[in-house]
């Protein structure tokens, strides 16, 4: 008798320990899964003198913006096409924070790059597909690389940001137009050492508010993939990849 509660305890004993490992490491696994889902994306170089280059790409979050709502695009109110968007109406999408009327109609990412070396040349270049693959037909998918200035106090890319503003829109188009390695984002310009470079790129369905929205981007589904890659002439490269979408 006495050596079956023995046994009953022993197993018992046994089986407390087994389901607090399995609650410990589902929790771990959570949390990690969680931190690599928040993280900043940063780039691996392909040579040895590339290391001394990097570049990051890290999604912008908004304070007071559920995370659930701001992952599908929906058509973009802007009220201008690809072709033709500029700073003013960018910063209509930034102020609303990206959501109109509940839904997502844009994505914004946050670029920076960062050389150990002062370079006379260098370039960023930016490439964007749908499923994997380059848009080849007219597509509604767009971008628009944009600038602020140079005080980012505001920005956190762990807590969120509360605003921001762009100062200038230095390239826009649409994503079929990108061939390539991608579009240089920064033209063969300078580095200054240690002194880090900032680039905003929002991407969105681009949609004139006088056209049925649902008619015109029915076909604009999928998820997109962007790469970054910060080439430096006689050093290499170090490149980034993100994705984003349903």
């Amino acid at each position: 008798m006495n050596e079956n509660n023995g046994k009953g305890i022993f197993y018992g004993v046994i089986g407390v320990a087994t389901l607090i490992v399995a609650i410990i490491g589902a929790t771990f696994a959570y949390f990690s899964a969680s931190q690599e889902d928040n993280s900043t994306i940063k780039g691996e170089a392909n040579t040895d003198l590339a290391s001394g280059l990097s570049i990051s790409v890290s999604k912008v979050k908004w304070q007071g913006v559920e995370e659930k709502i701001n992952e599908n695009l929906v058509p973009a109110k802007f009220g201008k096409d690809s072709k033709s968007i500029d700073t003013e109406e960018v910063n209509k999408a930034l102020t609303k924070k990206c959501i109109s009327g509940g839904f997502t109609g844009c994505h914004v990412w946050r670029i920076e790059a960062e050389s150990a070396q002062d370079l006379t040349a260098a370039s960023i270049y930016l490439d964007l597909k749908v499923n994997g693959e380059n848009v080849e037909d007219e597509t509604k998918w767009s971008y628009a690389i944009f600038t602020t200035d140079s005080d980012e106090t505001s920005y956190n890319a762990e807590t969120g940001v509360e605003n921001l503003i762009a100062s200038q829109v230095t390239e826009k188009d649409t994503f079929n137009s990108i061939t390539g390695l991608g579009t240089n984002i920064h033209d063969s310009g300078t580095v200054t050492k240690d002194e880090k470079i900032v680039y905003y790129l929002l991407v969105y369905l681009a949609n004139d508010e006088s056209t049925d929205q649902t008619e015109s981007v029915k076909d604009e589904k999928g998820k997109y993939t962007g790469t970054v890659t910060f080439f430096a002439s006689g050093t290499g490269q170090v490149k980034a990849t993100f994705v984003a979408g349903a």
